[in-house]
């Protein structure tokens, strides 16, 4: 009896033991099942996108602040200086630190409203919001200006209040060239002339300042903090002489008030062996360093005109609307005439220039020679050409010999000298003198 109940209690423990390991690997295996999403979430965190999510951690607990590379010098062929850049500041309130400090930014809306000549109302919003970490008040202030408020950061303790180094483009000639130098825009730019043409060269590497940020948005410059340098841009040196230049100019300014132009002028120096610019100039100009200032007079009173119509109408009204609408395409209509390079941008017929280049073919083929004779009596209808062909002079130049001709620039022996050349012959000499290739001026 005995010995079979100790087989039934063993069979028992078995079956009991059995049973416990099936339950326990169940829940080993549900144990593991359920830690199966976490580990593949681990992995694609860890693993998958560690990359991804490096970056986006650093981003958290990381700030980076730009720092302006210097743009590189514009020089003339002497090496005298058309561009430079000087150092100037920018003005940035951080609504976040103003917040902690529980500064008065009323108070700081007073005081920078009268530095900076703004609406301290304005610089109170701009203080309020938190939304980003930085507001820029002010830009490009002198170092005056960037010396009275220094002063009040420190006599009053105050945070939140930042002065940035930056850079700002400083024209030494003014007006002397504008148009082929050109300018920046406040981003710091090339917008036109050289400074757009060669902005890639230009412009430089700009650097940055990293430093760690706590929960509440605040520098911690202690924990962490690594500068990159910026990297000076190129300098640029032109084949224009400003000697060269500024006679040009002056030359050009007298044959204006001279003649009466009505239109402006244009005019371009070259050296004639390696065909370098040695001056370009367009007439009226402007001032790089002022370059959204309309520099003609009479151009600038007309919207003068336009501005007080439309701002004595009232506003909201159809008059008013309109009118300022008139004003701003004229505004915009006046700077574009005055930045534009008419050297490169406006078409121009050579004239009595050309007769040079009719002459030399005609001669070196042979069409005509020194000896040949010409009659000029003031007007002639020339084969091909509806209208007649005029000289200045009505009354002509009579009989002249080839010499003569080009002395007297005569339009009526030149005519004769091309039609002796023929069509397809002085094509091929133009060709052949060159001006049908580009100049290789890299302005756009």
């Amino acid at each position: 009896m005995k010995k079979n109940r100790d087989k039934r209690s063993f069979s028992r423990v078995r079956a009991d033991s059995g049973q416990h390991r099936r339950v326990l690997l169940i829940a080993v295996i549900l144990g593991v099942l359920a830690f199966v999403p976490t580990i593949v979430q681990l992995c694609n965190l860890m693993i998958v996108n560690y990359d991804y999510y490096s970056n986006l951690a650093l981003r958290n607990q990381t700030r980076t602040t730009q720092v302006m590379a210097d743009r590189g010098w514009i020089l003339d062929r002497n090496m005298h200086v058309l561009a430079t850049s000087v150092t100037v500041e920018n003005v940035y309130l951080d609504p976040h630190e103003i917040k902690q400090s529980k500064a008065d930014l009323t108070a700081i809306g007073e005081a920078l409203g009268e530095i900076l000549e703004k609406d301290p109302a304005w610089i109170v919003e701009q203080g309020k919001d938190t939304t980003k970490r930085y507001k820029q008040i002010a830009s490009q202030i002198s170092e005056e200006t960037a010396v009275q408020i220094r002063l009040y950061i420190n006599e009053n303790n105050i945070s939140g209040i930042h002065l940035e180094p930056s850079s700002q483009r400083y024209y030494p000639y003014g007006t002397l060239a504008a148009q082929v130098v050109g300018f920046t825009n406040l981003s710091g730019q090339g917008s036109e002339g050289i400074e757009a043409a060669y902005n890639s060269f230009l412009e430089g590497s700009g650097g940055k300042v990293i430093t760690t940020k706590g929960n509440n948005e605040m520098d911690m410059p202690f924990s962490y903090e690594k500068y990159v340098s910026s990297q000076k841009g190129y300098n640029v040196i032109l084949t224009i002489d400003t000697t060269v230049q500024a006679i040009l100019e002056k030359q050009m300014e007298d044959a204006i008030a001279r003649y009466d132009v009505q239109n402006g002028a244009f005019g371009i120096v070259m050296d004639v062996n390696t065909g370098e610019i040695l001056a370009m100039a367009t007439l009226g100009n402007y001032d790089p360093n002022n370059y959204l200032e309309i520099k003609d007079e009479k151009t600038k009173a007309s919207l003068e005109i336009l501005r007080a119509t439309y701002e004595n109408s009232p506003i909201g009204s159809a008059a008013y609307e309109n009118g300022k609408k008139a004003y701003s395409q004229a505004l915009t209509d006046a700077q574009l005439k005055q930045w534009r390079n008419r050297c490169i941008s406006d078409g121009y017929e050579p004239g009595s220039t050309f007769k040079v280049l009719t002459l030399a073919a005609a001669l070196d083929c042979g069409a005509v020679s020194l000896e040949t004779g010409f009659h000029c009596g003031g007007a002639e209808q020339i084969p091909g050409r509806p209208q007649l062909l005029h000289f200045w002079r009505s009354t002509g130049h009579g009989s002249q010999k080839t010499p003569q001709a080009l002395q007297n620039s005569c339009n009526l022996a030149f005519a004769h000298i091309g039609l002796k050349l023929g069509g397809e012959r002085f094509y091929e000499y133009i060709k052949n003198f060159g001006v049908l290739e580009k100049t290789g001026i890299d302005l756009n």
